[in-house]
């Protein structure tokens, strides 16, 4: 049973060390932020949102990309049949 005794003390260890190294992370940021004010804080949070609808932008054009394409066979069949519709409404 002593070597579950120093499985736990070599847990604690880890733990605590992980704990101050979170410490230390948040230190550096609180350090980094500690001048921010409300009006930056809205820039970011606007060039946030440009940056998404940037990104959905792009999307929306690549999926447009990999549509299928009609065959240009089936595009001048379909445009013949258009016009010979019109005739027979226009009674020619």
């Amino acid at each position: 049973m002593e070597y579950v005794n120093y499985i736990a003390l070599g847990c604690s260890i880890a733990a605590f060390a992980l704990s101050l190294i979170a410490c230390a992370r948040i230190g550096k940021f609180v350090q980094a932020t500690v001048d921010t004010d409300w009006e930056t804080l809205a820039n970011l949070t606007g060039d946030i949102a440009a940056l998404k609808r940037t990104a959905q932008t792009l999307n929306n054009r690549l999926n447009g990309m990999n549509k299928a394409v009609v065959p240009q066979d089936q595009i001048i069949q379909q445009m013949l049949e258009h016009q010979n519709v019109e005739q027979i409404r226009r009674g020619g």
